[in-house]
């Protein structure tokens, strides 16, 4: 099991924001008071993440007599740790959000995307989900690399493993080290 730390900003309408998360062998329910907190669930490493906002309701908009938004319950993650290594911001970016608009907001707006990608603030009741494949931190990994710019490659090829914690690269210098320490 992988832990996942989120830092979040909510607000609340009537409700403060609830998220759901299942696993195999568990069943939590995360409150999210107003202001910046962080909260933790638990993860199989190969497979997915799946959080439920599952108590929104349409009054838990607040509306002024001109009908502009005064309270909402709502939220949005500011930044996302796995087993309290922080991510890099992509990870967040890459969930999938899937909405359940309320009557009152189609009826208003017409049609609304089934799914939103990228998903920046959580207004509606819905699912947000992140995927990946095997292992997660070897998917990281290969994801980490498919998206930054790596410097100076043409000099040293082998950069990005030496980087990963391997020590193959290094056994000279773990050699002397070892020496120095009289180990």
């Amino acid at each position: 099991m992988l832990k996942f730390t989120f830092l979040v900003h909510s607000t609340s309408g009537y409700n403060d924001p609830q998220l759901s998360v299942e696993t195999n062998q568990d069943h939590a329910v995360i409150t999210l008071p107003p202001g910046t907190s962080k909260f933790s669930v638990e993860s199989p490493d190969s497979g997915s993440l799946i959080l439920n906002f599952f108590n929104k309701q349409e009054s838990d908009t607040i509306v002024d007599a001109q009908g502009q938004i005064i309270r909402d319950s709502e939220f949005r993650f500011e930044s996302v740790w796995c087993e309290d290594i922080k991510l890099e911001p992509w990870f967040l970016t890459d969930a999938v959000y899937r909405p359940r608009y309320f009557g009152g907001f189609l009826s208003q707006v017409g049609s609304a995307p089934a799914e939103i990608t990228s998903p920046y603030q959580f207004n509606f009741p819905g699912t947000i989900s992140w995927n990946w494949h095997n292992n997660f931190w070897n998917w990281y990994f290969v994801q980490k690399n498919q998206r930054e710019v790596i410097h100076f490659l043409d000099q040293d090829p082998d950069r990005v493993w030496k980087f990963r914690g391997s020590l193959d690269p290094c056994e000279d210098l773990v050699k002397k080290i070892k020496s120095l320490l009289n180990i």
